[in-house]
């Protein structure tokens, strides 16, 4: 059993770059398989499949504190209430983008979010230093989310890790 980790944002606007990165470090890592998914908006929705494990990394953009690690189911994370003066689909959140399939009617898969809280998000590709140092630790909590995950979906299967 594969969990796709979705990566989210884009590595040319510094801190949005973050899970992107964090996705790279996870190349390779049994169980996952990674998508960069760039800034995806309502096409989020076309990577996730129903029942399929999912880990979406992001950059929060406020309400964290830089390099602030923030760890949500995606039930959760659809119920957050997150403010957004997005006038196009080019500015739609993941939160928004779990609502919009809700309402369309869509299962959210089993999955957890795992973000970063970010400082700056003008252009450039270096990350800021409060992120750049608290990446290690939105690496390891996306791995413990992959591994967490597997271990749920083998046990729904009534598959023992040996069997996976």
């Amino acid at each position: 059993m594969s969990v796709r980790v979705i990566a989210l944002g884009s590595a040319m606007s510094r801190d949005d770059g973050a899970a992107l990165a964090a996705a790279r470090a996870l190349e390779g890592e049994p169980g996952a398989t990674i998508v960069l998914a760039g800034r995806p908006g309502p096409g989020l929705l076309d990577l996730l499949a129903p029942g399929a494990p999912v880990v979406l990394l992001d950059a929060v953009r406020g309400g964290a504190a830089p390099g602030e690690i923030v760890e949500l189911s995606l039930d959760a994370l659809a119920r957050a209430a997150v403010a957004n003066d997005a006038v196009s689909s080019h500015g739609l959140g993941v939160a928004s983008a779990l609502r919009l399939g809700i309402a369309l009617g869509r299962a959210l898969p089993p999955g957890r979010f795992v973000g970063i809280g970010g400082a700056r998000f003008e252009p450039g590709e270096a990350l800021s230093p409060e992120v750049a140092a608290a990446l290690p630790r939105m690496i390891e909590a996306a791995r413990a989310a992959v591994a967490a995950l597997r271990e749920a979906a083998q046990a729904n299967r009534g598959l023992g890790p040996e069997r996976a």
